[in-house]
């Protein structure tokens, strides 16, 4: 995998540590909890970053989130 030029160039970017899963219309994120801030702290960010790895916009999708006590959120 190519390095991670946004983050490289601004490592302030994106400061929660995530996974995500995506299908043809969602996206899944899960906060690891091993970053400096929470999903929820630093969402768009973590989107923005999303955006970035799939060079297009993630707009379409319906996009949720799990923190670190396992409560799902959706975003709209």
């Amino acid at each position: 995998m190519p390095p991670d030029l946004a983050n490289q160039f601004n490592p302030l970017a994106c400061q929660a540590d995530f996974t995500y899963s995506m299908t043809p219309r969602t996206i899944k994120i899960q906060d690891t909890g091993k970053g400096k801030k929470y999903i929820a702290d630093d969402l768009e960010a973590v989107l923005r970053k999303i955006e970035y790895w799939h060079q297009g916009s993630i707009a379409r999708y319906r996009i949720s989130y799990r923190n670190t006590q396992g409560t799902e959120h959706s975003i709209e």
